[in-house]
Order: C-alpha cells, then structure tokens, then sequence
C-alpha cells in the first residue's frame, strides 16, 4: 500500500454553514423546581495525547481568504472551502476549537470510513470521522472542542489529513489532495470585548422551562420579558397540538443569527439579539420551536416535510401571523409553486420560505377540511419505514386517513387555492419576502458564512453550555461591512413587515449591488448606512438599528461595556455624517 505523499495546500478558513429547524438527540433534561438565577461556568476541554506524528508539511503563510469554490475534484479531497474553526470567525487565547470540515467525498466511498487527525504546532489534538451529515445532505466531519488555546496567542501551524493509513484505494487514487496545512492567529484575550470575555452562562426556570442565556448579551438584559414569551409560546404551542409537554423545555436564546434564527431537538435554540436580520417574529419563532419539542412526543418518526408544515401551521405563520392559504395562493400566482412529491422527497435544499409554506398551507387544508384530530393520527403515522421515500410514505397514509392519494389530494387542494382569486397584497408581500431572505442568504455565504443553514454547524447547546464556549453559539463578524449589510437587511424587513414594499425592495437593490460588487458601497444609499455606521463606530458604539430619513439617522447603539441601548442622532452635513449634539 503506497505511501500518502504530503503537498503545499494554503487553506482560506471559510466555511459554508447555518441553521434550520428539527434534529434529533435525546440529552439530560431538569426538573422544573423554581431556583434563582444561577451561572453555570464552561469547563475545560479535556486534554489529548498525542497518538500519531504529524506529517511534515512546511507551512503556509496565513491566508487570505477567498468566496471562489474549488472546482470537485474526482477523488477523495480536502480544499480551502472545506475547512472552518470554531469559534468564528475569529480564535482568541482560551478559547476551545472545534473543527468542522466539508471535504468532498465521491460515491464510491462510505463518508464514515474515511478517518480525519489533525495536530496543533504539531501535536495532535483531535481524530474522527466523517459522521455528520448537514441539511443539504453532505457528509462532514466535526471534532468537538478538541484544541484548548490557553496560553497560546500568536501564529499556530494546523495540520489536517484524511485517511492518514491510505485504507481506502477507490475513490481516493490521488493522495496528494487529502491534507492542507496553515497558520491561523490566535488572539490575545485582552483584545475580546468586555462583556464576552466575562461571558457565563445563566439559567432561570419557570413553570414551562428551563430558559438560558450567556451574560452581557441583550437576552441577558431582557431576560425577564424572555422568560414570560417563553411561558407563552409554549403554551400556545400545546393548545394547537393539544398535547402538554412532557417536561420542562430547555430554551437557550443566543447573540447571533444562525440559518432563520432557530433550530430544535431535544431542546430549543432562538436567536436574540439588537441587530436581527433575520426579522423573524419572537413569538413566532418560539412557538414554531416550540412544536418541534411537543411534537416529538405523538410523532417522533415525523418526515421533514410534515414536521415544519406542522410547526408553521401551529405558529400561525412562518415569520409573522399569516393567512396560509391566501399565501399559497399567491404562490401559485407567481408559478413558483414545488409539486408536493419533489418537495417532500428534498425539503430543506429547495428555497426555503416556498418549502415552509407550501408545507403549511397543505397541513392548514388538511385541518381545516377534516380536523386536527384526523391529521394528528396521520401525522404520527408518516414515517420513512413506510415507503422508500418522503412521498410515498405520504401517499400511502393519505390513502389510509384520507382515501385519498398524494396526486388526488394535492389536486383537489391546488383547486381550492386557484379558486381564491387575485389578492395584489399578498402576491407582493410574499414575492418581497422570497427577495428578501435570498438576499439574507446570500449576505451570509459571502459574509457570515457559518449562519447559513444548509453547511450549518448546529450545535447542541447542553453540551456548549457544560464542555464548550459560549462563543459557539453567540460570536459572530463585526466588521463595518458586516454591520452595514445586517443593519441594511434589517431596515429592508422592517419596511416589509409595514407593508410598504417598494422602500424595501428599494433597500434590496442597494444591499444586491453592495453584494455584486464585492463589497463595494457605491450608490448613495449604501454609502450612507456605510458611513453612519462607521461614524458611529469610531465613536465608540455598535450600531445595533438605523432608522435613516432624508439628512437625519437615529441610531440605537451599544459600547464594548455594556449592553443597554441608547440612542444616538446623526446629521448629514453636506457629504458627511455627524454625531447631533
């Protein structure tokens, strides 16, 4: 068996990751006593003892990073897109790494056989394989919190190889490509912003939950209004499933955006923080996660595309209340609407919102048609172990709840929805909103790439909360740039969330050439966010909401001391942004 030969491979650390809704693990629940508020303080990766010597790879200069995608290679490989280190996006002295890595991985071999070790300064701190899967379907690796970075600020070598004893022949005839070698910095700790680097976990209960954040945050500042929409979602969420939860929930509100802004399993993930560009409603989101928590208890088989119909039907609205039908209508109106069998067969890689309410509005038809409690036993009856595919397994239960097929039913209620006629508000509401959140998407594979949800690391929050870095779940890029386009996105949603359409496609215009144009601010009105956010920056604040009129801006703002907001005026004088007095 020959021999793996080492290369140069100069890696950029850009990753192409986010979130959605719904993964399953079962971990250790509470009990619901009433307690004070109580810190619960990450503790330390355990250490790891070196089990093989590295390759001898020369290093590579730190890189620059890059948004080109490799070109697939015919084998078994690792390349610069393959590779993100967490936190994100930037490493800090104490801090502990994990390492998530997306190689490509051809047909002919089996993702779990192919081994991954990586070394630090060459030592080696973590082995596994390639056990995960994300929701576009691709096999990854992730190595938890396997590099404690105590005491190591400064430029460290990071060494990967893929399946270092070349056990696999076919489908990995070039060796050359199965390893990559490059410095990354780790930063001094002094350098972190105060309220992170004094970050520690909070836990308050309440009678439905058992509800986390991490100090110095806005969840952490507004906790005590968290804490009742908690209590109301989840109560709302076991009225429209008519089924209470078996336990406390487990809620962890995070200081960062990640896919929608929340994913559930065993517990639930909702993110919270000032500058949303998600723009999802609080309560919509927590009763939606909240359905995937309940729902496990009468359908814990449940396919994808029952179990997010589900939630957003139970929710009232995938982001905001909304009527479901008239929505597929509009759909329909636009003819983007996904024929049910493809739909459920691939859920979560077609356009997000079009999957969501196409799912909805087909579980709203069925409730409303024939009852909850009719769809409750169908829904708990649809699992993969009934047909070889998503649609089949539909198809063969619609016949036995409904005697109906899939083709007959999605007929008859495509007939429904074609007769509701014309309705201009939700035609251009709903083609706003697809607008809107794939130019959300977009911003985030070029510029937030671990938010998005396909390449999404989702990670378990008990096990963050108790072996991790809060870090993981709330640290996230704070450039100008990065500001901009969030506070952009953000001011877009609030103008489609009033209806007025034109000002927020106005906004989309500017943030899709800011995007085509590599990050260039050219037109006026994205150099003028450009410029309020850098005036305010250099004054000491981070702009968390832009409310821009003609020459004036108000500004809510936060410092690197503290979380309060406070508002600030901006004039423009001529060409330039000035702080009122």
């Amino acid at each position: 068996m020959m021999q793996k030969r080492i290369s140069f491979l100069i890696i950029g650390l850009i990753g192409l990751a986010a979130a959605s809704c719904g993964f399953g693990r079962d971990e250790p629940t509470t009990t619901a006593t009433a307690v004070p508020l109580t810190l619960e303080l990450t503790t330390a990766a355990p250490e790891h003892t070196p089990t093989a010597a590295p390759p001898t790879i020369e290093p590579s200069p730190e890189p620059t990073i890059t948004i080109t995608p490799s070109p697939l290679p015919p084998d078994l490989a690792i390349s610069p897109d393959g590779v993100v280190l967490y936190p994100a996006p930037q490493i800090y002295d104490g801090d502990k790494v994990t390492f998530q890595l997306r190689p490509y991985v051809p047909d002919t071999v089996q993702p779990e056989n192919v081994t991954v070790t990586i070394w630090a300064d060459g030592q080696q701190v973590g082995s596994g394989v390639l056990n995960e899967r994300n929701l576009s379907g691709e096999p990854f690796g992730l190595i938890k919190w396997a590099w404690d970075t105590t005491g190591l600020a400064g430029k460290r070598q990071i060494q990967i190889m893929l399946d270092m004893d070349d056990t696999i022949q076919l489908g990995d005839e070039n060796p050359d490509n199965n390893q990559v070698s490059f410095f990354i910095t780790v930063y001094d700790r002094d350098l972190l912003p105060a309220t992170e680097a004094n970050a520690a976990w909070v836990t308050a209960d309440t009678a439905c939950c058992h509800v986390h954040v991490v100090s110095g945050t806005a969840a952490y500042r507004d906790l005590p209004q968290l804490l009742a929409a908690s209590e109301t979602a989840v109560q709302q969420a076991a009225a429209q499933l008519d089924e209470q939860p078996q336990r406390p929930i487990d809620i962890y509100f995070i200081d960062r955006i990640i896919g929608q802004g929340g994913y559930a399993g065993s517990e639930l993930v909702v993110s919270y923080l000032d500058r949303d560009y998600a723009g999802i409603s609080l309560q919509q989101v927590l009763i939606h996660e909240a359905v995937h928590i309940i729902d496990r208890q009468i359908a814990p088989q449940r396919i994808s595309f029952l179990a997010e119909g589900t939630a957003v039907w139970a929710s009232g609205g995938h982001y905001k209340p909304e009527d479901l039908a008239q929505r597929a209508a509009a759909l329909r109106q636009l003819e983007m609407y996904i024929p049910l069998t493809e739909l459920a067969n691939d859920f979560y890689p077609v356009q997000h919102e079009i999957g969501y309410l196409e799912a909805a509005a087909f579980v709203d038809y069925l409730v409303d048609r024939h009852g909850w409690s009719r769809y409750r036993d169908f829904y708990s009856d649809v699992t993969l172990d009934d047909a070889e595919t998503p649609a089949l397994a539909l198809d063969v239960n619609l016949q036995i709840y409904y005697n109906k097929t899939l083709a007959d039913m999605e007929a008859e209620w495509l007939a429904y929805l074609d007769g509701l006629g014309w309705d201009g508000t939700a035609v251009a509401d709903l083609q706003t909103t697809l607008r809107y959140y794939d130019a959300m998407r977009r911003y985030q594979r070029l510029y937030d790439p671990t938010a998005y949800f396909l390449y999404a690391w989702l990670p378990y929050p008990y096990e963050v909360s108790s072996a991790g870095n809060p870090a993981d779940l709330n640290r996230h890029p704070q450039s100008e740039t990065n500001m901009t386009l969030e506070l952009m996105l953000q001011a877009s949603n609030e103008e489609l969330h009033t209806g007025n359409y034109d000002r927020a496609n106005v906004i989309l215009d500017s943030v899709s050439r800011v995007l085509d144009n590599g990050g260039l601010f050219q037109d006026p009105l994205a150099l003028s966010y450009k410029n309020i956010v850098h005036v305010t920056a250099v004054s000491g604040y981070q702009p968390q909401q832009i409310i821009l009129s003609g020459k004036q801006a108000d500004v809510w703002a936060t410092n690197s001391q503290t979380n309060v907001l406070i508002q600030l005026n901006l004039l423009l004088r001529g060409q330039e942004w000035i702080l009122a007095d």
